[in-house]
C-alpha cells in the first residue's frame, strides 16, 4: 500500500496499478536504466494519444469547411439562379423551410461522415464519447508519467488521471472487442457493459478483501491477491478477445 498516506484512493491505487495494466509502472523506480525506458514509452504513447486527438480534429474542419462552404456556396449560387428565374418572386414560408431543412442535413452529414452512422443513439454515443475520452485521458496520463515517473507519492490529480484512463481503456478494449465477437450492436454493447461492470465490482471486491485481511494478518509478501485478480481480467480479456479473433478470421461474407 501508499507508504506515506494511508488514504482510500492512494491505496487502491496501489492495488490496481499491478493488476491489468500499467503493470510496469512502479511507485518510485531506483534504477536509472528502467527510469529512461519507462520515460520514453510514456513519451511515446502519449505522442501517440495526441496524434490521433489532432487527426480526429483535423477531419472535423476538413468536413465542416467542405459541407459548410464549399456546399453551402454552390447551394446560394443555385438560389441565386432561381430567383432570376422566379423574376424575384419568393415564397419566404418555402424558402426558409428548404434552408432548415438544408441545414438539418449539412450537420447530420457532418456528424456520419466524422463517425459511425450508429443506428441506435445511446449507442452511438457510449461508442464516440469512450473513444475521444480513451484519447483525451490517456494522453493526459502519459504525459504525467513522464513528468513524475521520478515521484515516490503521486498527486492526487495524478492519481484521477490513472483511474480515468484504466476505466476507459478497459471499456474501450470490452467494446471492440464485444463488436467483433457478437456483431449485433446491441448485444455487444450490452455484452461489455456488463463486462465492465462486473469486472469493477470484482476489482472493488478483491481490494476490500485483500484489505481486511492485510489489517489482520499483515501484508502478502509477493502481492498474491493482484496476481489472483490479474489472472482473472486476462482470462476474461483473452476469452473475449480470442472469440473476436475467430470471428473475424473465419468471418462468412456471403451471411445474412
Amino acid at each position: 500500500m501508499s507508504e506515506m498516506k494511508d488514504e482510500f484512493w492512494y491505496n487502491f491505487y496501489d492495488y490496481v496499478k499491478s493488476i491489468y495494466i500499467y503493470s510496469h509502472v512502479k511507485t518510485h523506480l531506483i534504477d536509472a536504466d528502467r527510469q529512461d525506458i519507462e520515460r520514453y514509452t510514456n513519451f511515446g504513447l502519449g505522442i501517440l494519444s495526441v496524434a490521433f486527438i489532432l487527426l480526429s480534429v483535423f477531419k472535423i474542419f476538413v468536413i465542416i469547411f467542405y459541407f459548410i462552404f464549399i456546399q453551402a456556396f454552390s447551394a446560394f449560387i443555385k438560389f441565386i439562379i432561381s430567383i432570376f428565374k422566379t423574376k424575384f418572386r419568393i415564397s419566404f414560408c418555402s424558402s426558409f423551410k428548404n434552408a432548415m431543412s438544408y441545414l438539418g442535413k449539412v450537420f447530420k452529414r457532418i456528424y456520419t461522415f466524422n463517425f459511425y452512422l450508429f443506428h441506435n443513439k445511446l449507442i452511438g454515443f457510449i461508442m464516440i464519447f469512450s473513444y475521444f475520452f480513451f484519447l483525451i485521458s490517456g494522453g493526459f496520463f502519459y504525459w504525467q508519467n513522464v513528468n513524475l515517473l521520478e515521484n515516490i507519492e503521486k498527486p492526487e490529480y495524478y492519481l484521477v488521471s490513472f483511474y480515468c484512463h484504466f476505466e476507459s481503456f478497459i471499456l474501450i478494449q470490452l467494446l471492440c472487442s464485444s463488436f467483433y465477437a457478437c456483431r449485433d450492436m446491441k448485444i455487444s454493447t450490452f455484452i461489455s457493459l456488463c463486462l465492465f461492470i462486473s469486472m469493477n465490482a470484482m476489482l472493488f471486491l478483491g481490494y476490500f478483501i485483500t484489505d481486511t485481511i492485510e489489517k489482520v494478518e499483515g501484508s502478502f509478501e509477493y502481492g498474491e491477491p493482484q496476481s489472483i485478480m490479474n489472472i482473472v481480467f486476462d482470462t476474461i480479456l483473452l476469452f473475449i478477445n480470442g472469440i473476436s479473433l475467430y470471428n473475424f478470421v473465419f468471418y462468412n461474407k456471403n451471411s445474412k
